[in-house]
């Protein structure tokens, strides 16, 4: 789509090529995410008017359909989004409004669509879109409404019209559903319901990233003020400048992360990693013990590579249990099954337990698997070996890839994994226990195998590794490239 001509009287839009992909957006839930100033909020309002047109006709030839815009706040709906609307489609000219009921009737050749308006705050809220009989909605700054109402709203889309209004509801001219919801946000914060949503959405929704407003790629500078951007930095904080003009996920403020330099765009895959099938490089496989056992399944490469493959987790469940029903079924499946492994685990795992006399090691042991306890628990020591793994590049690549099935382990590393920080900006030394910490625990024991010969001697007071080196976006090779 080069341009966009309507056939609202006076309208030309015409966008810009990073847009285009979302205008034309079919799939039930389609977002996206950009810097301040992007141009995103007037895309999602002409794809009102190109949704509208597609509705196919009632008995009496009308295109209607109803669309609910929803924001935060009403007032913010009346500061952000109604001015930019209006501009787009002017009351008296492209339709009526109503502002007693927030209403917004768009009419053009033979569309009517009723454009509501609706600040939806919390959780509580959701009642208040109990009623409605919904085409289509609209989520502005999306980062910024509860999980609750983004999925209350979804089970109101395609209700109207109805198939008595027309034969077939909410449908094209050919039979086709066409019910979906569009948004536009800036990036939300790391740990958030919406960054894992973005990072891992469902089959039926699409995500659509813009560059960084520095970015050559910013087609949509010539709508702003010279030097926009640059002004903009000036005396701002770096992660406020990540967020709103690099369109990069925040910073939470719940806690300082333990990996502060891992990136997802330069240390996660684009695709599943495949196993190397040779007996040279085993997996290793590093576990975490007690009631909520986690392990990390490991590879080093040929070319230097450290891959992480798979995760393992629990709660409540013994080593045995853990093994049965977690480890085995999964280094049996065909991508695993045949290779040989090793596993290393907390050093804690050789005490003996007072029922059989035997240590969690020594159960290992006994489905046959190669187990060695880790060279420390310390935990600077275990921290500092995950960060020289993070740290390194092959290639212009990071040198340790994770396979983007490790939900909990990617997670960890943006920010749940992290250092609790009181009132007064104080940090624990240590981080703290939570559902990230014990797969994270499992990794540094596998990180401590591959990179412990190299790390050098240090004390307890030691911080992590100084890191150098740039970072730059992974371009993983095909899966045929791993074996």
């Amino acid at each position: 789509m080069s341009s966009q001509s309507t056939a609202v009287q006076g309208m030309h839009y015409v966008p810009p090529p990073s847009l285009t992909p979302y205008l034309l957006g079919s799939k039930f839930v389609n977002l996206v995410c950009g810097p301040v100033g992007s141009t995103k909020t007037t895309a999602s309002i002409i794809k009102i008017v190109c949704e509208a047109q597609k509705v196919a006709p009632c008995h009496d030839g009308i295109r209607r359909s109803r669309v609910a815009v929803v924001r935060n706040t009403k007032q913010m709906l009346e500061d952000a989004f109604l001015p930019d609307f209006f501009k787009w489609l002017p009351p008296g000219q492209a339709g009526t409004w109503e502002s007693s009921k927030m209403k917004f009737t768009l009419r053009f050749g033979d569309v009517e669509c009723e454009v509501l308006f609706r600040g939806l705050d919390d959780a509580k809220d959701t009642r208040r879109l109990l009623s409605l009989q919904l085409s289509f909605g609209v989520l502005d700054e999306y980062r910024e409404i509860d999980q609750a109402i983004f999925e209350a709203l979804q089970s109101r889309l395609g209700r109207y019209p109805d198939k008595a209004m027309n034969g077939v509801g909410c449908c094209d001219d050919d039979g086709n559903e066409i019910k979906k919801l569009w948004g536009a946000t800036n990036p939300p914060d790391a740990g958030s319901f919406w960054e894992e949503f973005m990072s891992y959405p469902p089959d039926n929704a699409n995500i659509f990233l813009q560059p960084s407003g520095l970015s050559p790629e910013a087609d949509w500078r010539q709508y702003l003020p010279a030097d926009y951007y640059e002004n903009m930095m000036q005396g701002k904080s770096q992660n406020w400048i990540d967020v709103n003009i690099h369109a990069k996920f925040g910073k939470s403020l719940d806690g300082r992360p333990v990996y502060p330099d891992f990136k997802r765009e330069f240390h996660v895959a684009r695709q599943e990693l495949t196993p190397i099938r040779d007996m040279s490089f085993p997996l290793i496989i590093g576990m975490d013990f007690g009631l909520t056992p986690a392990a990390t399944i490991n590879q080093s490469d040929p070319w230097g590579r450290v891959l992480t493959f798979a995760e393992l987790e629990s709660e409540n469940m013994g080593i045995v249990r853990f093994v049965e029903q977690k480890l085995l079924p999964l280094l049996r499946t065909a991508r695993f099954a045949g290779i040989p492994l090793m596993i290393v685990g907390d050093p804690a795992g050789t005490q003996r337990v007072q029922t059989d006399e035997r240590s969690v090691i020594d159960v290992l042991r006994s489905y046959g698997f190669a187990v060695k306890p880790a060279s420390s628990n310390n935990i600077v020591r275990r921290i500092s070996a995950v960060e020289m793994l993070l740290a390194g590049q092959v290639d212009g690549m990071g040198r340790h890839l994770l396979d983007p099935g490790c939900a909990m382990l990617i997670k960890g590393f943006l920010n749940g994994y992290r250092y609790k920080v009181d009132k007064k900006g104080n940090m624990d030394a240590k981080p703290e226990k939570n559902e990230f910490s014990h797969v994270h625990d499992a990794h540094q024991y596998a990180a401590l195998e591959i990179a412990g010969p190299f790390l050098p001697e240090m004390s307890a007071k030691l911080g992590v590794l100084q890191r150098g080196g740039g970072r730059r976006r992974v371009t993983t090779p095909s899966a045929a490239g791993w074996t």
